[in-house]
């Protein structure tokens, strides 16, 4: 099973994800990042941060960019 890391981007910091997860696809990385997005987010809005442009950056074992997910992404508006 491919191991995927769900690196944090803001700006120009990296947050690297050290241990990564043994993930069966991309989509399934990505549905784990949008379960880390509604996380971090949710941290964010109450300690007052700004929300704007943090993203996670999806590679594979070798480092190889598979996907963004951008946090906003899982915000939904009525």
């Amino acid at each position: 099973m491919p191991r995927f890391y769900l690196h944090l981007r803001d700006g120009d910091d990296l947050v690297e994800d050290p241990d990564g997860s043994d993930l069966p696809s991309v989509e399934e990385a990505k549905e784990e990042a949008h379960a880390s997005a509604r996380y971090l987010l949710a941290e964010r809005l109450r300690e007052g941060k700004v929300i704007d442009g943090q993203r996670f950056e999806i590679v594979d074992e070798v480092g190889d960019l598979h996907a963004i997910v951008w946090l906003r992404e899982v915000i939904r508006f009525a």
